[in-house]
């Protein structure tokens, strides 16, 4: 299977559910996709083994989800590090 790039731009998310609704549109995630970090999570182990995903303009993101947007980087070097070809990465 060939390595399937995503662009996020971070830039108009506002909250949690911003957050989600972007990845519901902009990643190919299961019509059962629970929009939480759980679900995330379980999406990226199932599926996500030769995704490279970049997200940019973070670090309004950052700002505005505070706490949760940490879950979400922490989330994702975990299973970056647990998941050979998988790739995220976030830039300012």
């Amino acid at each position: 299977m060939m390595e399937q790039v995503f662009y996020i731009d971070l830039f108009e998310v506002y909250s949690k559910e911003d957050l989600q609704d972007l990845l519901v549109r902009e990643l190919p995630l299961p019509d059962y996709y629970g929009k939480n970090l759980d679900a995330f999570n379980d999406v990226l182990r199932e599926l996500g083994s030769e995704w490279n995903v970049i997200f940019y303009n973070s670090k309004f993101a950052r700002y505005r989800l505070g706490k949760y947007f940490d879950a979400l980087e922490r989330l994702c070097d975990e299973a970056c590090e647990d998941m050979q070809g998988l790739k995220i990465r976030f830039y300012p």
